[in-house]
């Protein structure tokens, strides 16, 4: 199946300058936590916030840290449900670590000053025992990215809010050496004021690429910046395939970009998900029903909307049998949405459909946030550690993104003292560049990779939509906007995980494929891509043993 080539971004003129140890792009749970723990240790960095500092999927999540804080759960059964749901391509050394680590980081925010909920722990789909610390009943996001705000505020930290990274620097080593970043400007010129941050480490913290698609819980920042940086210098990525679609979103007719998320945890507490006919959608297909893991309820939900008997655009959440005081007072943040959209949980059934919510793959890394390149690093969503494999076990990502940003500042701490000396701006040397994607393609391509790289794929969708992306316009911009930017990011990440996904012929964790609904011992491990020249090239052989 034919791929087609990268695009890359026009090139800009410099008009500014910094240098710091090490610069940071996002502003989430990862990037804050490993911001405030490197600069404990004395070293400048920058965080670069594409919005406002109050922003970013952090701040949205509702369900929790997971976390083995119980005499009755252990850290050997959060493993083995982690790895059930990653579906055979979790890393496990990977796993247990961040087990192991999982109520320290808990503490750690203790210590910080994180208010976390008395009640019980809660259940979430995919896990065996009750070990999710919420904060606020639904509003751990709110707490988490409070709490880390407030630390980094009163740190030596430097913000940098409004300022979108645009490609990375590297030297004539292939070392990255800084970033290109632009200051986003709210007056009517939408150009961007374009300037350079040597660094002596640049560290990758975007979080996702939801945006990708017509419909998703992430926020609008949520372009895949990152990743589409990373990709541009060079760097390998995996399990780009694997896109959790999380099942119970608020629907909206005619809703885009953004809806509203139903935390999983209500169905902890025994919402159950039901047709028009009210039956139960889950009866019968899982062991543990409306709580399996996110893959098996989405594709029981696609599957239910789109029988033959009927085609449907949403099913129904039933909360009703929570009562109106439990559900007030635990989740307080979903009978916020559900009320401000003219549904009442307490007396009416939630109107839901699965939509994109979580990248599993991303700029492969390990733990410590090194990725295949020197001086480059990935934390958070935007890495793939090998935590999550083919399916994210709900709250793990929270938890990882914590652990992952403080062992980032340990393995900073040691790695910069080999990176000493001032950074000239002769060593640079300037990334390729091109004409970028017009952002009015945006639309049409969201709503193609939805349909074809949604929760369920088959092979000529795939062509379909690798087709489109290898016909996008050109963005017909003199001067690098943020439309531009965002536009040809998204393209660069939709190319990846649909080229990833027509690769990848079985159907395992979040990839299902309707014409091999089957998981293939063939192709029980990733697919590596990297771009060379231009091109985007898979490791296949070293997959399947071609």
């Amino acid at each position: 199946m034919k791929v087609g080539s990268l695009r890359y971004l026009p090139s800009t003129e410099h008009a500014w300058q910094r240098e710091t140890d090490i610069v940071i792009i996002g502003a989430g749970a990862a990037g804050l936590s490993a911001a405030l723990d490197v600069s404990r240790r004395g070293h400048r960095v920058i965080v670069l916030s594409k919005g406002s500092l109050r922003g970013g999927s952090t701040l949205l999540a509702q369900g929790g840290l997971a976390a083995v804080m119980d005499n009755g759960d252990s850290q050997d059964s959060h493993a083995y449900d982690t790895l059930i749901a990653a579906a055979g391509l979790a890393d496990e050394v990977a796993v247990r670590e961040l087990v192991a680590a999982a109520p320290g980081a808990v503490r750690y925010l203790v210590e910080l000053g994180a208010r976390f909920d008395n009640g019980p722990l809660g259940l979430e789909g995919g896990h065996s025992h009750r070990r999710i610390v919420h904060a606020g009943g639904d509003a751990i996001g709110t707490e988490l990215h409070r709490v880390l705000r407030e630390a980094v505020l009163n740190s030596d930290v430097e913000i940098m809010e409004n300022t979108a990274a645009i490609d990375a620097l590297t030297n004539s080593s292939g070392d990255v050496v800084g970033i290109i970043a632009g200051r986003i400007s709210h007056t009517n010129d939408p150009a961007l004021d374009v300037g350079v941050i040597a660094a002596r480490a640049v560290v990758i913290a975007t979080g996702g690429f939801g945006q990708a698609f017509s419909s998703s819980t992430n926020p609008a920042e949520a372009t895949g910046d990152g990743l589409a940086l990373a990709a541009r210098a060079g760097a390998e990525i995996t399990n780009v395939e694997f896109v959790q679609f999380h099942p119970t979103v608020l629907y909206i007719p005619g809703q885009r970009g953004r809806s509203p998320l139903i935390t999983e945890a209500i169905r902890g507490a025994g919402a159950r998900i039901v047709d028009t006919e009210g039956t139960p959608v889950m009866e019968g297909r899982h062991p543990r029903g409306d709580l399996a893991p996110r893959d098996v309820v989405s594709c029981a939900m696609f599957q239910r909307m789109h029988s033959p008997s009927d085609s449907l655009t949403h099913l129904w959440l039933d909360a009703r049998a929570i009562g109106e005081l439990r559900l007030e007072k635990e989740f307080p943040t979903t009978v916020g949405l559900c009320r401000l959209a003219g549904v009442d949980p307490a007396s009416e059934l939630i109107p839901i459909a699965p939509s994109a919510h979580y990248a599993c793959g991303g700029v492969r890394a390990d733990l410590d946030g090194n990725s295949s390149i020197r001086g480059l690093y990935a934390i958070g969503e935007a890495a793939s550690t090998g935590v999550h494999g083919a399916n994210r076990l709900a709250s793990n990502s929270l938890t990882e993104a914590l652990i992952s940003g403080r062992r980032l500042a340990r393995q900073l701490d040691v790695a910069l003292s080999s990176r000493s000396g001032p950074l000239a701006p002769a060593d640079f040397v300037d990334p390729a560049s091109g004409r970028g994607v017009d952002a009015s393609a945006r639309e049409t391509l969201a709503t193609k990779m939805s349909t074809h790289v949604g929760v369920v794929r088959e092979r000529s969708g795939l062509e379909s939509i690798l087709d489109t992306l290898e016909s996008a316009p050109n963005s017909p911009a003199a001067a690098l906007d943020l439309a531009t930017l965002e536009a040809t990011n998204l393209h660069t990440v939709s190319l990846m995980a649909a080229y990833a996904a027509s690769l990848r012929e079985e159907s395992r964790g979040c990839h299902r494929r309707s014409d091999f609904p089957a998981a293939s011992d063939r192709w029980a491990r990733s697919i590596p891509l990297q771009v060379f020249e231009g091109e985007i090239v898979a490791q296949v052989e070293a997959v399947v043993g071609a």
